[in-house]
């Protein structure tokens, strides 16, 4: 059986804990010998471009877990600066690239992940996915992008 950088957190005596967590997320015994690999969403009700996103995620999921991998999914912000425009919610428009960057990397090294899916529809979001994803020095990263279905 292949190492994978997650069984930093579910192998070991010392990581009974951390495998407590990993179970109440769902996981099994068989899971702990599987690679886990987070799908980044940006998903939000707040953006229409990204409404339809969950429903994406999910399939991501299933096509992870269907493959042999555990899929532990987390969103990032996306703020929509048509909305945002004209009123001091711009001031969070430019910084909110930054914390999608600084997000997807604390995620993804804090929980070891293996590997990532990053699930994006915005100029800013995207390029911040591929940010956090050139900082997590591990192979089998992935950025996936998808048009927005919304009228």
């Amino acid at each position: 059986m292949p190492k994978y950088r997650s069984s930093t957190t579910t192998h070991g005596r010392n990581m009974a804990g951390a495998r407590a967590l990993w179970r109440a997320t769902g996981m099994t015994d068989a899971d702990f010998g599987k690679p886990i690999i987070a799908v980044v969403n940006s998903f939000t009700q707040f953006v229409p471009g990204h409404v339809h996103l969950r429903d994406l995620g999910k399939l991501v999921a299933e096509q992870i877990e269907a493959s042999g991998g555990v899929a532990k999914e987390f969103n990032t912000i996306a703020v929509d600066d048509g909305i945002a425009m004209g009123h001091g919610g711009m001031l969070y428009s430019l910084p909110s690239r930054e914390l999608i960057a600084d997000s997807v990397e604390y995620m993804v090294n804090a929980h070891c992940a293996d590997a990532m899916v990053c699930i994006s529809n915005c100029d800013k979001i995207t390029p911040r996915d591929a940010d956090g994803i050139s900082a997590f020095e591990y192979s089998g990263d992935l950025c996936f992008r998808w048009p927005d279905g919304s009228g």
